[in-house]
């Protein structure tokens, strides 16, 4: 492909013309698949694929919002410009994944553990509680039940039931400012008591 023939299909493809894409396509997409291939860190080789980030070079390449296709002089110019795009995106994940506590991959763990010739599963906590959290749990709240009368009772039993105060106020024919400051009095007594 030579710089007219750039051109011509750079405009062909920014009107939608399919054929055009695809040429645009097979003619950068090895040089930005390289480009990827030699940035893309090797913490971040498990969670992507270089199609990936490729992929994502053209949606913002040939979308409606991407950059005005005319502008560039010749092939190199449109290839260095892809180059540019595929690195930043490939920095952008990398940011993402090492520099952010939710995404961060330093955290993650294997499923399996090798030991010797074999893979055995890790063992995975679930989100349920354990039963000595259980108890732990229906001991603290008999702490709580314990000396309030039975509208309290019912309040505390509500809220545990994560009823929000207006729904609880709703349900006992309460004004919710009055069930807030019951369920906080309740809560100061505990922790004044240091929950024992």
């Amino acid at each position: 492909m030579d710089d007219g023939d750039l051109t011509g299909w750079m405009a062909r493809a920014a009107e939608g013309d399919d054929d055009a894409f695809r040429a645009l396509l097979r003619h950068c997409e090895p040089e930005v698949r390289m480009v990827v291939r030699g940035r893309l860190p090797k913490a971040l080789r498990s969670q992507f694929d270089s199609t990936d980030i490729v992929q994502s070079v053209w949606e913002s390449v040939f979308t409606k919002d991407g950059p005005d296709l005319a502008r560039f002089e010749n092939v190199r110019h449109f290839v260095a410009f892809l180059a540019a795009v595929a690195k930043n995106k490939v920095m952008e994940e990398y940011r993402r994944l090492t520099r952010t506590q939710k995404y961060d991959i330093a955290r993650e763990e294997p499923l399996y553990i090798r030991r010797g010739n074999r893979e055995i599963a890790r063992d995975v906590p679930g989100r349920e509680p354990t039963p000595s959290q259980n108890t732990q749990a229906g001991d603290r709240l008999d702490q709580i039940l314990s000396g309030l009368d039975p509208l309290e009772r019912q309040m505390v039993l509500l809220r545990r039931r994560n009823l929000t105060y207006a729904e609880i106020a709703e349900r006992l024919n309460l004004h919710e400012s009055a069930v807030r400051r019951v369920i906080d009095e309740i809560r100061r007594r505990m922790e004044e008591r240091r929950w024992q």
